[in-house]
């Protein structure tokens, strides 16, 4: 699973303080071989935590589905 920078993601299993919340990818930080992610949650309204979580702990939001008539 590729990730990039402005995916909305949510963690894995929410724990330490990791909200259970949507997310964005805002920076992204190569260790070795490990790259770490800093994603954005809004936890409430215009209040926001950052995490730094591995692709491991992180899932991809669906992208709203567009219907044609």
């Amino acid at each position: 699973m590729n990730m990039i920078i402005g995916d909305k993601v949510r963690a894995s299993f929410p724990y330490g303080g990791v909200p259970a919340c949507d997310g964005k990818i805002i920076k992204a930080l190569v260790l070795g071989s490990q790259t770490q992610f800093l994603v954005n949650f809004e936890i409430r309204p215009r209040v926001y935590k950052k995490f730094y979580l591995t692709e491991r702990e992180l899932t991809l939001c669906s992208a709203p589905e567009i219907e044609q008539s």
